[in-house]
């Protein structure tokens, strides 16, 4: 597994955004946008930085259901094979988890906007850009999504924003650096079958860019050898197509197989690693 690792980190590294935040320009929105609670775990120091500069400011958390209503249907019937009560593991869409984190960790529940109803990018996107009809955002996302958030809204809403239904977005971004060690845990399932989650991501990054560009966003730059080479190493064995059909539909199911079984034996370990590491962030 070493070495699907590395090559994951390969693509990390090339797709590496910096940070733009400004920490003396007045923000009107902190867009927390990912699947993953680590950006609101390690962004709640830039929100009250955000809140010193202007105290209207609001936090704006997105997403719909994705892998997380699949997640806990698993884990719910795992606790009740086991005989364990499955009351804390409530269905939420992924922005109302981000929400519930946050109010954990003390953000007041009136600041928080949820932008719950997006099944895609660019629905987020069309979301976000309304909601900040030109005011300035600042957009948090761990690495690994940062650069397509970033190429997707450039071209999305400030490039041909009339065509995709979006507004001009004026953003910065806060990027949450992380290895690809860094980001497999049970509260954001990227450690799923065997870190499976997290690989199939990567492995996605290059065709994303290239299937994509000039369509729903800019391929940053053409992939160098390093890069070509790491997405063969993962795409094959980890990249899960959808929207197939036939064989390759079959093999798609199949793939999800040790990632179902991984989430279905870990459903205690995921509430104990969300509380820890939520506690953790309190003392921060």
């Amino acid at each position: 597994m070493n070495k699907f690792i590395q090559a994951a980190e390969v693509i990390n590294q090339a797709y590496a955004v910096a940070s733009t935040f400004d920490e003396n320009k007045r923000y009107d929105y902190m867009v927390i946008y990912d699947d993953d609670i680590t950006a609101v775990l390690k962004s709640v120091s830039a929100y009250k930085k955000v809140k010193a500069v202007n105290p209207t400011a609001k936090l704006v958390v997105v997403g719909g259901e994705g892998l997380l209503a699949m997640a806990f249907s698993v884990m719910r019937l795992s606790l009740k094979v086991r005989g364990k009560n499955p009351k804390d593991l409530k269905k939420e869409s992924e922005a109302a988890r981000l929400k519930r984190v946050a109010i954990a960790l003390g953000i007041p529940e009136k600041e928080i906007i949820v932008l719950d109803k997006g099944r895609n990018t660019t629905e987020n996107l069309q979301a976000i850009s309304q909601l900040a009809q030109g005011k300035a955002a600042l957009v948090v996302s761990t690495q690994r999504l940062a650069m397509v958030f970033k190429q997707s809204a450039d071209f999305q809403c400030n490039e041909e924003p009339e065509k995709h239904g979006c507004s001009n977005l004026d953003y910065d971004l806060f990027v949450i650096e992380e290895t690809v060690e860094e980001t497999l845990h049970w509260y954001n399932f990227q450690i799923a079958g065997q870190g499976r989650v997290a690989l199939h991501l990567f492995a996605s990054l290059v065709r994303r860019f290239d299937v994509y560009d000039g369509k729903f966003l800019r391929k940053p730059f053409e992939a160098d050898e390093d890069t070509k080479k790491a997405d063969a190493v993962l795409r094959n064995r980890f990249l899960i197509k959808q929207r197939v059909g036939g064989f390759k539909k079959i093999r798609a199911m199949l793939q999800y197989l040790p990632i179902v079984w991984d989430i279905f034996w870990h459903a205690e370990e995921y509430l104990i690693d969300e509380q820890e590491a939520i506690m953790a962030a309190e003392h921060v």
